[in-house]
């Protein structure tokens, strides 16, 4: 075994120049250390006087603490673009005729004809703030730091030049639409490559047609992992065309071209019904990301808050640990996202004081928290922590309020919790709750109806590529019979299989 092949362990199964082009892979192990970033590690910023220095504060975005949270997901974006070269090896000759007949494909009927790939595909989902952006930013940049990479004149791999986007990394299209996210890729493909692609289509129309242009170019130009961040509930769940997307995500899966989806876990329930869908995304499997628990959950205490420190500032930190760290976790809400822009404000108002040296006060976390910059992200933190408070019920994408301690007990105490009569805000919150929970119930009917109708729609390849049989429709059709009958049972009609007809 060569030295080469220890360490890219691919290469004992041939020649790979994809492989070859990358660093090799990154043990499990070691991804934490790799994955850490500290640009202010070798800045000298003590000479600054101390408002100077602000400017450097915007260098937060690209300081990063891996934590054992995200390891997981971490080693599965590697995984999902190193298996993809794999499949797709330049020197193969099945992989050269495989490429002339998907450059001659002309609708999308004819993806068919092409000798399927197994792709892969991987979920990240996570409310506002847990870093899903973040991870997937520096995971990209650690396994594909060279993300164009330009390949000269090779007979054996039977191109004249090739420019290899290794990976593309697009944000949904706002209006939520198949032909929105179409031209969104074409349009990073142009500035990632620096080609025209998306003024040659931009007024194409037809969604197969620009699916069958998508799909060619993402192959021609190798492209490993297509990456589709910020998939929110409001832009995608109740798009009738749902299922339509994950068709296209099966069908660049089987050219070989591995999908990963990151957003809040809401837009993503339609995928877990769909047997083959699910077994492409365990591959590089479907990772949660929560807020922590608590100050002393081991993720934040541990991994999290002590590598976040270390992007600073200011010579002294004026207020007691165990106060601090309470502070900063309650404004942040246990969210990564939101712990970095308060501590970096915090610093503002310490830094703006001047002086050869600065030391944070207490006042400067009270300031921080007022900021134009930090007053309303607090509402998040706020959301999360108190089921009470107004702002609770403005965000969509945030889960519910963390539950009390359990046992009827006072924490600590353990003496039994006095009955307490309900507040009138309390009652508001309860109503509100209330409402949206029968909203909340119209609303999955509707999609389930949607979801049948589009499934009716499909021609019989389609269903079988979502691994759908006629029990799973019966089963759909069932669920709907159900719910109408519950609401007609709750509005007191007889459900309308029982209704006579009109005279």
């Amino acid at each position: 075994m060569t030295d080469t092949n220890a360490i890219r362990p691919e290469l004992l199964l041939g020649a790979n120049p994809f492989l070859e082009a990358l660093p090799p892979p990154v043990p499990f192990k070691q991804i934490p250390g790799r994955l850490a970033h500290k640009p202010l590690a070798a800045v000298d910023w003590q000479k600054l006087d101390a408002a100077d220095r602000e400017p450097l504060l915007e260098f937060s975005t690209e300081h990063f603490a891996a934590t054992a949270a995200i390891l997981e997901a971490v080693a599965g974006v590697q995984t999902l673009i190193r298996r993809a070269l794999l499949m797709r090896n330049p020197l193969s000759r099945a992989e050269h005729q495989r490429m002339n007949r998907v450059g001659l494909l002309e609708e999308k009927g004819q993806f068919r004809r092409i000798q399927q790939l197994d792709g892969a595909g991987l979920l990240v989902t996570g409310m506002t703030g847990t870093g899903k952006s973040a991870l997937l930013l520096r995971t990209l940049s650690m396994v594909a730091p060279d993300q164009v990479i330009d390949w000269g004149t090779s007979k054996a791999c039977e191109w004249y030049s090739l420019r290899q986007a290794v990976y593309l990394k697009v944000d949904f299209a706002s209006n939520g639409s198949r032909g929105g996210l179409l031209k969104r890729i074409l349009e990073t493909l142009d500035e990632t490559l620096g080609t025209d692609y998306l003024d040659d289509h931009k007024r194409t129309t037809n969604i197969d047609t620009l699916i069958v242009t998508v799909c060619k170019l993402l192959s021609r130009h190798r492209v490993a992992l297509l990456v589709i961040d910020e998939k929110q509930q409001s832009t995608f769940e109740d798009n009738p065309w749902r299922i339509e997307f994950v068709l296209f995500y099966l069908t660049l899966m089987n050219l070989g071209i591995s999908v990963a989806l990151a957003g809040n876990p809401l837009a993503f329930e339609h995928l877990y019904v769909f047997s083959q869908v699910m077994r492409r995304f365990s591959a590089g499997g479907i990772h949660h990301l929560e807020p922590a628990e608590s100050v002393t959950t081991p993720w934040w205490a541990r991994d999290f808050v002590p590598i976040a420190r270390e992007f600073n500032l200011v010579e002294h930190w004026g207020v007691p640990i165990d106060e601090r760290n309470k502070l900063e976790f309650d404004s942040s809400g246990g969210l990564p996202g939101l712990y970095m822009p308060y501590h970096v404000e915090v610093q503002r108002q310490a830094l703006r004081r001047g002086g050869a040296s600065t030391s944070v006060t207490r006042r400067d976390y009270d300031q921080a928290l007022k900021s134009r910059r930090f007053q309303h992200i607090k509402d998040i933190a706020l959301s999360i922590n108190s089921p009470t408070l107004g702002s609770t019920g403005t965000y969509l994408d945030i889960p519910a309020a963390r539950e009390p301690s359990k046992g009827g007990k006072a924490s600590g105490t353990g003496k039994p919790v006095p009955p307490v009569v309900p507040s009138e805000q309390a009652v508001v919150l309860v109503k509100r709750l209330l409402a949206r929970y029968t909203a909340d119930q119209t609303k999955k009917t509707n999609q389930l109806t949607k979801q049948l109708e589009v499934l009716k729609s499909l021609s019989p390849d389609d269903i079988r590529a979502l691994g759908v049989t006629q029990d799973h429709m019966k089963e759909l059709e069932s669920m709907l019979e159900s719910r109408g009958q519950g609401r007609a049972a709750k509005r007191g009609q007889k459900p309308a299989s029982e209704e006579q007809p009109p005279t």
